[in-house]
């Protein structure tokens, strides 16, 4: 292997010869051990999963003749960029395409350089060469999300044009014995239909449609209803609501839609004036019916964070969600500031 202090790269490394474009019929196994070798320490069961299925598609050969010809056309990481060193990839950047309300969005993902390869610009030049990609393919806007504590990576993006538009903790339950909580006035009872309206906009809230192209949020499995409920039964889905009332005012809603994964998902939807000890409450009474099964909730960092915790759960990760002009107002800023 080369002494890794030698001199930086080429100031020029978007034309480096050593960026080259991802090929699928031969760089995901590499792919797959630089992720590993660059977040192992941070990777959930999803995470572990995701690598493993990118090292099985490398040995199958119809899928990768499918994915040659659905570049473009899929919601997938089948393309994007490499840094190549000496016959090894040690930097990756992979695009993927989604169409939202007429829109056409790029998502920059899997962006990483190895350890030994840091600081060298590397994440730079694939992060800009996956930009133009978006652009010359009139992207209207380009996406990434990143780790709040991975201030390096925040500082390239807003230096590169990104914008901080959400900002969002997965919180992970804890197998430690539920919490006494101090007498109050809060009471839990199951979810009345007619809490519905109130907690389908206090949930559009904290899961903006801005966001919703990239999680597929579908909540009207949660609604009441004659149908829904038949639909529930049909496909043996195990919903369960709570609600979250003081003095007959309603604080905040929870719903449990357990999947049988190792992490199932509840939902958490309160107000801008909710009692936050409400949180607090409705997610201990969840974890007492659910028991030892470990359950996650994803909401936006704020004033329901302390409650939260609380309630026994431990933050897992926090995603800083970015955004940068894709090719039409990108050329208009060009032509704003010559």
């Amino acid at each position: 292997m080369a002494n890794m202090t030698t001199a930086p790269l080429s100031t020029n490394l978007t034309a480096s010869a050593h960026l080259r474009p991802l090929n699928i019929l031969r760089d995901l196994p590499q792919v797959a051990d630089l992720l590993e070798s660059c977040f192992a320490d941070a990777f959930d069961a999803d995470d572990k999963n995701y690598v493993r299925e990118m090292r099985r598609a490398s040995g199958d050969d119809p899928w990768l003749q499918w994915a040659s010809a659905a570049m473009e056309g899929t919601s997938m990481p089948l393309s994007g960029y490499v840094w190549e060193q000496d016959g090894r990839i040690v930097g990756n950047a992979s695009l993927i395409v989604f169409r939202h309300h007429k829109r056409k969005l790029y998502v920059l993902a899997n962006i990483a350089v190895h350890p030994d390869f840091r600081h060298r610009g590397i994440a730079r030049a694939l992060t800009e060469r996956g930009m133009a990609h978006a652009r010359q393919r009139n992207a209207d806007e380009i996406w990434l999300h990143v780790r709040d504590d991975n201030a390096d990576a925040l500082d390239l993006y807003n230096d590169l044009g990104f914008r901080e538009r959400a900002r969002r903790t997965t919180w992970i339950s804890t197998p430690d014995p539920l919490p006494e909580l101090p007498e109050d006035k809060i009471q839990i009872q199951p979810r009345h239909k007619r809490f519905w309206a109130r907690q389908l906009a206090w949930l559009k809230k904290s899961h903006p449609d801005e966001l919703g192209w990239y999680r597929h949020w579908n909540f009207e499995v949660l609604a009441p209803g004659w149908w829904n409920w038949f639909y529930l039964f049909f496909v043996d889905f195990n919903l369960r609501q709570w609600s979250a009332l003081r003095e007959g005012t309603l604080h905040a809603l929870l719903s449990w839609t357990p999947n049988g994964l190792r992490q199932e998902t509840l939902w958490l939807a309160l107000g801008e004036d909710s009692a936050l000890e409400a949180v607090t409450r409705l997610l201990v009474r969840a974890r007492g019916e659910i028991g030892k099964r470990r359950v996650q909730l994803e909401h936006p960092v704020g004033r329901a964070d302390e409650s939260i915790r609380a309630a026994g759960f431990i933050p897992r990760r926090t995603l800083v969600w970015m955004s940068a002009p894709g090719a039409t107002k990108a050329a208009g800023l060009r032509r704003l500031f010559m």
